[in-house]
């Protein structure tokens, strides 16, 4: 078993496809006169920024594409955590290990949320070793479309070394009424070689994905109902992983491919009385509700886990435990937790703190001892944070507005015995301008996985050498109602200290920005600790 490595995603994204609006038919695919045609999916969003209240904006995806510097970019998410009920505490670990690596490959059903994301939350959040996670997912894609157009993909599964492997769709070819089954299969079974051609241990997996709402057009002239069109994704999907890629595989079908069936969820939770929504106002895409729903499938077939407890990853908690409900009853599973089946407490208990280095890792140099390196000043995906003792917490980091990039010119010593790696290097945002730009170009931190009920303490620290000129470095840090400044140009005693309570979903927005009482271009951030007081 690799050592645990820090979470890491690689998401591709197709920047013509976000200029031209893809959908989620396959190019060239055109449906016949008389089916319903397929209605536009989104653009692809890339990693989870929170620009918008789902993946399925277009304008959340359009300001993602214009802030990534290319079309692979890589990007930290993490943990949140829940007590679990005590009589599942002393259960058996799962017969499978834990993957060090995660390939995800589909379309805007994979890269909504991102489901990946979710998958890794519920990792970390479980207490499993954090899994490197990444994806290649494009708009309107198919395996077919991947395995011939898509040079960036088959350059991800040729990396090898992969513990699992995702493997999603088009979301109309595995049926007989308006798809190619046959051809998703001969495209599953090419991919599984390939697969296997460099990571021989690698686990296959087929994410199903979920039929239309009632309400899309697809229906009555093309599926009679919802159930048709569930009932024929639920037999290729499985037929793939039963017997035509056992049949037709050129290498090995072992571990044996297995289906996530995350579209038999759906149709079981939508059975329920009062049913959640999990469809987007296209009627075909999944709100964040539905994304969560499918990152509930696929961790539960990854780590052969129950899900019961684990984190309601931004969706109420009432809902998330609903979700979470229809899941295990459909699995059957009833193991919770990591290694030693528990979960950490959520939002951390009194007293414990955690402490994070913002800025980078001095170019392969170790963090410092106890503290979480987090090194995204662009990207909008989340960290899991350890506490001060080195364990695991239901805390989770992420930019939700770009900062302009990271500055070394901070200070190693200072008079607060803090270590040297974390604050010689910042984060740093504002304007190479003048003032007045520089308070339009604030940069942002979402802190999660809090106890909406706690009360928290942020204290901050940042350092740059010199003054510009004499214009000062005063930055501004603002949580909610909290607000404080600080001079980092020459600070080695100073800290910027916000106490405060989440939101009703357990987060709090970090916003980082000139501030207007002084006369600086430039704003930074370079240590963070946080602390529950109560």
């Amino acid at each position: 078993m690799r050592a645990p490595t820090a979470l890491r995603f690689v998401c591709s994204i197709g920047l013509l496809g976000a200029a031209l609006g893809c959908d989620d038919a396959s190019p060239g695919d055109a449906p016949p006169p008389d089916r319903a045609a397929l209605d536009g999916g989104p653009i692809d969003s890339g990693p989870a920024l929170d620009t918008a209240p789902d993946a399925s904006s277009t304008d959340a995806a359009t300001d993602a594409a214009s802030r990534l510097p290319d079309a692979d970019h890589i990007v930290d998410a993490g943990p949140d955590t829940d007590p679990i009920p005590d009589a599942r505490v002393d259960a058996a670990p799962p017969q499978l290990d834990p993957p060090a690596r995660i390939l995800f490959i589909g379309n805007s059903f994979t890269f909504g949320g991102p489901v990946p994301a979710v998958v890794d939350a519920l990792a970390n959040d479980a207490g499993w070793p954090d899994p490197e996670v990444v994806y290649s997912a494009f708009g309107g894609e198919s395996l077919q479309g991947h395995r011939t157009e898509r040079p960036q993909t088959l350059a991800r599964v040729d990396e090898g070394d992969w513990d699992v492997v995702v493997l999603q769709e088009l979301s109309t070819r595995p049926t007989d009424n308006f798809g190619r089954p046959e051809q998703f299969k001969a495209d599953a079974t090419w991919f599984h070689d390939r697969v296997k051609a460099s990571s021989p241990g690698a686990r296959v997996i087929l994410y199903e994905t979920w039929a239309r709402h009632p309400d899309h057009g697809i229906y009555p002239n093309t599926f009679a109902n919802p159930a048709e069109m569930q009932a024929q994704l639920r037999f290729h999907y499985n037929d793939a992983a039963d017997r035509s890629i056992p049949e037709n595989a050129e290498a090995p079908v072992d571990p044996p491919v297995v289906v996530a069936p995350a579209g038999d969820a759906w149709e079981a939770h939508l059975a329920e009385p009062d049913a959640l929504r999990l469809h987007g106002d296209d009627d075909y895409h999944a709100d964040r509700t539905g994304q969560y729903l499918n990152g509930l499938v696929i961790y539960s077939t990854i780590y052969d886990r129950a899900v019961a407890g684990l984190t309601p990853w931004r969706i109420e908690a009432g809902a998330a435990a609903r979700l979470q409900a229809t899941v295990d009853g459909m699995t059957g599973r009833r193991v919770v937790g990591g290694p030693d089946g528990r979960v950490p407490a959520r939002g951390l208990l009194p007293g414990q703190i955690v402490n994070v280095d913002v800025g980078d890792d001095d170019v392969g140099a170790d963090w410092p001892e106890r503290w979480n390196g987090f090194d995204g000043p662009v990207n909008g995906a989340r960290r899991g944070l350890r506490d001060a003792e080195g364990e695991p917490t239901s805390i989770g980091l992420r930019v939700t507005r770009a900062f302009g990039g990271v500055n070394r010119q901070g200070i190693a010593d200072n008079a607060l015995g803090l270590p040297g790696g974390a604050t010689a290097d910042t984060f740093f945002c504002g304007s190479f301008d003048d003032h007045a730009d520089g308070l339009t170009r604030p940069g942002r931190l979402r802190v999660d996985g809090l106890d909406p009920a706690g009360r928290y303490r942020a204290v901050l620290f940042a350092a740059r050498t010199g003054t510009d000129g004499a214009l000062g470095r005063l930055t501004r840090y603002t949580i909610g109602a909290a607000q404080a400044d600080l001079e980092v140009g020459d600070n080695r005693d100073r800290t910027a200290t916000l106490d405060f309570t989440p939101d009703a979903l357990g987060e709090a927005e970090l916003e980082v920005a000139v501030s207007p009482a002084g006369t600086g271009r430039f704003c930074y951030l370079g240590a963070l600790t946080l602390e529950r007081l109560e």
